[in-house]
């Protein structure tokens, strides 16, 4: 329903910044519409140049809105994937061609030069969708190249050394890179270098408690990021997923697909108690800071209920591997409303019980036993929240 007071819905004003309703105005002539727009610019004006003085945006100028049916961008997305992979098969083929083999020095070049052009072309002063693209699948190709050049000079080998040339540049582009894609895809490369880099010092068993805690401290100290707030969130769905790929990894018992990368890959009791103590002294945080801002005791019965479910959910993570990180991603993402994150641990919390179904290790009645222990304890907590947290309108919002 629309809540304007009976009026007609193009009779009211809205500021886009702060979704407030301005008062309606009947049939302005055309000198005092103009005045109103040229008001209202100037103050949106002056609000972004406040912003940017704070370091909430990255620019002084606010951006031009050119707003272009979703189909359309998608085809120009599309073509310029298109352009850029056939520009990198035809530099491939004429230097296959001159030399017969391309080697590493080749690949290295192909992907050095794909790597300059990509960085210029963001750094043009007006973006536009294909040239974003365009700029991006080239910076996508050319870290493939200078990967595979690398690879064929270290003696065909993921050494350290590898690990620390490609983590060096996927730094670099995701610190000089504007662009929240690109960033994305930069971060979740450079979380598994930082894998690699774990697995040659045999730290691999410790990483899926480091990511948890990086992914935490930053979203706990998002906002004093200013321009670089979306930079820092990219940061943490790139190793929120290597983290959710990696955990998936052991609990499907893949583990040795990747023996030769990531050896050895043995999650042992005593770090997987460590791993669940880290999680739920987080989501215990968070649950604190949740009935602290709602003005709850913390010696209530919600409180209470809570934290027994935790305890009970850090159990059952023991047999479903990677379960008490879906639960720690669905609480960081609801907290901090961050949909994307809350999804992915929604999806990861079916695959890691899905796998834990399908494990040929433990009988059917004992898998039984465990999902109708968890399916009870979704149905209570489902009952605590409408008894314990009714809907309230004017409640002031966590997230």
């Amino acid at each position: 329903m629309s809540n304007n007071n009976g009026l007609p819905d193009g009779d009211m004003m809205t500021n886009p910044l702060t979704g407030s309703v301005a008062t309606p105005l009947k049939s302005p002539s055309k000198e005092n519409a103009a005045l109103i727009d040229a008001s209202g610019e100037s103050s949106l004006i002056t609000l972004w140049q406040s912003l940017y003085a704070e370091g909430k945006v990255s620019t002084p100028q606010m951006p031009e809105n050119h707003d272009i049916p979703w189909y359309i961008a998608a085809m120009q997305a599309f073509a310029a994937w298109i352009a850029a992979l056939f520009l990198l098969g035809f530099m491939m083929a004429a230097f296959g061609a001159i030399f017969e083999r391309v080697g590493e020095g080749v690949a290295l070049f192909i992907g050095l030069t794909y790597l300059a052009v990509g960085i210029g072309l963001y750094f043009l002063p007006r973006q536009q969708i294909f040239i974003e693209q365009f700029a991006f699948a080239a910076c996508l190709s050319g870290l493939i190249s200078v990967a595979w050049g690398f690879y064929d000079l270290i003696d065909n080998d993921f050494s350290l050394n590898w690990y620390l040339c490609m983590a060096g540049i996927l730094l670099l582009l995701w610190g000089l890179i504007a662009h929240g894609l690109a960033q994305f895809v930069f971060a979740f490369g450079l979380s598994w270098c930082v894998i690699g880099l774990m697995a040659k010092f045999e730290w691999l068993n410790v990483s899926p408690s480091l990511f948890a805690l990086i992914i935490s401290l930053v979203l706990f100290n998002i906002n004093r990021f200013g321009r670089h707030y979306r930079r820092a969130r990219m940061l943490i769905y790139g190793f929120a997923l290597a983290l959710l790929t990696l955990q998936l990894m052991h609990a499907f018992s893949m583990d040795s697909i990747f023996e030769a990368l990531f050896s050895p890959w043995q999650q042992s009791l005593w770090l997987t108690l460590i791993h669940l103590s880290i999680i739920f002294v987080i989501c215990g945080l968070l649950l604190v800071s949740v009935f602290r801002e709602r003005q709850q005791s913390l010696s209530s019965l919600a409180a209470i209920g809570c934290f027994l479910g935790l305890m009970v959910i850090s159990g059952l993570s023991l047999p479903m591997q990677g379960l008490s990180t879906a639960i720690l991603l669905i609480l960081l993402g609801h907290y901090w409303n961050e949909p994307w994150l809350k999804g992915m641990g929604i999806v990861s919390a079916l695959l890691f019980v899905s796998g834990y179904y399908y494990s040929l290790e433990t009988t059917l009645l004992l898998k039984s036993a465990y999902l109708m222990g968890l399916g009870a304890l979704l149905l209570v907590a489902r009952m605590l929240v409408w008894r314990l947290f009714p809907a309230n309108e004017n409640a002031k919002e966590t997230v």
